[in-house]
């Protein structure tokens, strides 16, 4: 049996299912904290004031998304109403963040910090997964290199 064999047959199975979910749970964490990277490059910065806390609620519980007021470099005053909730709430009401905003579009926005916990556990997990899959090919390519030594 030729490397290449020894390769693809332990390949298959469940090490190469683990590296593909890895890779697309790493991507997704990984492409988030690119596209906010590259957001907050191209952004303008203000400070800006929690005012709110707007409750949404399901299955699972209640999260709370904050809604902050800012001003532009312009002097208009703009209302951000998160898409990121926590529970508990990440802010309190009267908390002054840094808000990060398009020029031309001042509700595309974001808090500074806002969504790392969930980019990190995605990156994280996927990362875990990616580990696993490795060291399980790894342990399917030693046990069928054992396993050609011992055939006669």
């Amino acid at each position: 049996m030729n490397l290449i064999r020894h390769v693809k047959q332990s390949l298959s199975g469940a090490p190469i299912i683990l590296f593909l979910v890895g890779l697309i749970f790493f991507g997704v964490g990984g492409g988030l904290t690119y596209h906010q990277f590259i957001f907050k490059m191209n952004a303008l910065q203000a400070p800006g004031e929690v005012v709110g806390l707007s409750e949404r609620c399901d299955d699972d519980g209640c999260f709370y998304n904050p809604s902050v007021r800012f001003t532009t470099i312009g002097g208009e005053t703009v209302f951000y109403h998160s898409t990121y909730g926590s529970n508990p709430p990440e802010y309190k009401v009267g908390e002054v963040v840094t808000i990060f905003y398009k020029s031309e579009n001042h509700e595309k926005a974001i808090i500074a910090g806002e969504g790392g916990v969930f980019r990190i556990i995605f990156m994280g997990v996927g990362g875990l997964i990616l580990l696993a899959g490795l060291i399980l090919f790894g342990v399917n390519l030693y046990h069928s290199f054992l396993i050609k030594e011992q055939t006669p």
